[in-house]
């Protein structure tokens, strides 16, 4: 189906109508599909240039996902997420979206359901623990935080036709049916079970950029790019306090001595610094020692091959492709820990 805006007369009659339904309701929740991901360059899968237009969709949904580490959240999801946090009545957010953005964005998981499951969260297959992370792990070889147990970990995320997770379910259809309104955002509104949820709530507005087979029950169906749409709520609300929708994102990483190594990891258990592209150390003759990348994501350069091991190096770090900050420098000395980080300052325009 063919993706439309409505003309600038329907949509300010609409968006009127919509000021009107937000500031009666009390209990306030999203429901968001891939379209609120686009304008960060996640494709979608029914839009007008949607995977299932593609001949190798399948393929391009994992490359998809093993670039989510350098996407950040579109203003849409950081209006979500400063939504909730300024204003009580805004409860919850369910998506059927794999991509995290909402958490990176600000949201807290706890007041998040990924119906579908996330590429950011791991389970044990043996002991059934779960664990958050803040990057895309590597698919293979990954074993459970627990050193007591050995079982293999494996993402949350599900695909067409396997079952939902049922705890993230549960709390997304308890979210709906505690809601006096629901706001879908960008979802064609045909994947069961997410496409029935909306409708347990007393009311729901959509805004979508195609008609969806639940239009005629909801209240209000809005066709206008998200970003566009969680703009005039957010200026509604709070006019004048755009600057406080602007972030940083951080990713740290340490380097240590373990063993016969250097080891460059992320400061948090079993979690590799995967945002590393390459990694050198300066030697005092200006040669440079490339660290190695290891099976379980983590880089490491065997101590043989540094001379003095008294010395202060100079180590420059690069950053895979799409974070925008390139390289950093890190002064490192054996013996202590160092520490390094990617920042980036995401500002946004209403």
């Amino acid at each position: 189906m063919a993706e439309f805006l409505d003309t600038e007369d329907e949509l300010n009659e609409k968006y009127s109508e919509l000021y009107k339904i937000l500031d009666k309701s009390q209990n306030i929740s999203f429901f968001t599909g891939a379209g609120i991901s686009t304008a960060a360059k996640i494709p979608d899968f029914r839009g007008d240039h949607g995977l299932d237009k593609a001949p190798l969709n399948i393929a391009q949904m994992g490359i998809s996902e093993r670039n989510l580490d350098s996407k950040m959240p579109t203003l849409g999801h950081r209006i979500i997420s400063m939504l909730m946090k300024l204003d009580t009545r805004f409860k919850f957010v369910a998506t059927s979206n794999h991509d995290g953005l909402h958490q990176k964005s600000g949201t807290p998981w706890e007041k998040s359901a990924n119906v579908f499951g996330t590429a950011f969260i791991e389970e044990c297959l043996t002991c059934k623990t779960q664990y958050i992370r803040q990057v895309i792990t590597p698919a293979l070889h990954r074993k459970c935080d627990d050193e007591n147990c050995d079982g293999k970990l494996k993402k949350t995320g599900v695909r067409y036709g396997q079952t939902v997770p049922v705890g993230p379910l549960r709390r997304a259809e308890e979210a709906a049916q505690a809601s006096d309104l629901v706001i879908v955002l960008g979802s064609s509104m045909r994947t069961y079970p997410f496409c029935d949820l909306p409708s347990l709530s007393n009311c729901f507005v959509v805004c979508n950029k195609q008609d969806t087979p639940y239009d005629n029950e909801a209240k209000l169906c809005v066709h206008d790019n998200i970003d566009n749409f969680m703009g005039r709520i957010f200026y509604h609300l709070f006019p004048g306090e755009e600057e406080k929708l602007n972030m940083e994102y951080r990713q740290d990483f340490a380097m240590n001595v373990v063993g016969e190594e250097v080891i460059v990891s992320t400061p948090r258990v079993n979690e590799p610094a995967v945002f590393i592209d390459n990694i050198q150390l300066k030697l005092p003759n200006g040669k440079m020692r490339n660290f190695e990348l290891k099976m379980n994501g983590d880089f490491s350069l065997p101590l043989e091959q540094i001379p003095e091991h008294t010395l202060t190096y100079q180590v420059l770090v690069e950053f895979k492709s799409g974070f925008e900050v390139d390289k950093t420098e890190v002064t490192f000395m054996l013996g202590e820990e160092s520490k390094g980080a990617l920042i980036k300052n995401v500002t946004y325009d209403l």
